[in-house]
């Protein structure tokens, strides 16, 4: 597996508990299980090249990091983020990222502290904030996706930012886009205003056997959604496309054990390091009425 980007997975408790959930190892952890967690990734950033081989810096996943409430953990959090900005963000220099997604559904009191602290030390530019977003599949009543779009603007406006905004491209979005019931641009202009919304291909679901209707798209709905957006949203296409060619090679996952040697495998997070016969990551087999490579059709329609 190559990348330049360490991603951690910090801890697999969520209280959203969405239906798509990709999480592999879905446990409620303890308070000092967590903070044990966060205290064997402070340890393994002293091993790892980060100005070399890992110079755009580091992502922390996995569960919901800002909403889990425990002082503790907050202490233990925000000390492993400084320690990010000294070990990592500042001696490597411009360039090198935090880098974080969340769901946005919670107090963002924990997410401004975090941002806060390396915004002090290092400068907003090291800072790769996204935001979660579904039509359907995520939020569980209205008022949890108002609370989302309030955070990402919260966001956007206390930092002079613009968000990430990542949306799981499902059957169903691409269906509403064509049959007219969800205007991208109105979503763009009213609800995310100075954000950027970009498209995630969807990820093989581990949601207990649970139905998902329309998740997985078609191959030919994709493509022509894609060609939409190239026409209609040029900025949106090209950042998807980017997006979906970086995710299987980008970010390097798991922790190294300095005792295992330099070149000892990850520990898997989500099977992006298994390949297709292609040469693609498996995650790109994700047509739900054709095996072919999605990544393969787009390397044919536009260069990359």
């Amino acid at each position: 597996m190559t990348g330049n980007m360490v991603q951690y997975a910090v801890l697999p408790n969520c209280t959203n508990s969405c239906k798509f959930c990709l999480c592999r190892d879905k446990r409620v952890l303890t308070t000092e299980q967590i903070v044990h967690r966060i205290d064997r990734i402070a340890e393994n950033i002293n091993y790892i090249d980060w100005a070399g081989k890992f110079c755009r810096g580091i992502s922390l996943l996995g569960g919901e990091v800002y909403g889990y409430k425990d002082p503790l953990y907050e202490e233990r959090y925000l000390s492993l983020v400084n320690d990010i900005c000294q070990k990592i963000l500042k001696p490597v220099g411009p360039g090198a990222r935090y880098s974080t997604v969340t769901n946005g559904i919670y107090k963002p009191d924990f997410l401004f502290q975090c941002a806060d602290l390396i915004v002090s030390e290092c400068g907003l530019d090291y800072l790769d904030v996204n935001f979660s977003y579904d039509l359907k599949y995520r939020y569980r009543t209205e008022e949890a996706r108002q609370l989302a779009l309030s955070n990402i603007n919260a966001f956007s406006k206390r930092y002079d930012y613009r968000v990430g905004v990542q949306m799981i491209l499902t059957q169903h979005v691409i269906n509403s886009v064509f049959d007219g019931s969800w205007s991208m641009k109105s979503f763009i202009e009213n609800e995310i205003p100075g954000n950027q919304l970009v498209f995630l291909y969807p990820h093989p679901i581990r949601s207990n056997g649970l139905p998902l209707e329309d998740f997985f798209f078609k191959r030919a709905d994709f493509l022509k959604f894609l060609l939409y957006l190239e026409e209609h949203h040029p900025d949106i296409h090209a950042n998807t496309i980017l997006s979906t060619k970086n995710s299987g090679t980008f970010k390097y996952t798991g922790l190294f054990y300095p005792e295992k040697g330099a070149d000892q495998p990850p520990i898997l997070a989500d099977g992006k390091e298994v390949l297709q016969e292609c040469g693609h990551s498996v995650l790109y087999n994700c047509y739900s009425d054709s095996d072919r490579c999605m990544l393969c059709d787009i390397e044919k329609l536009w260069s990359l």
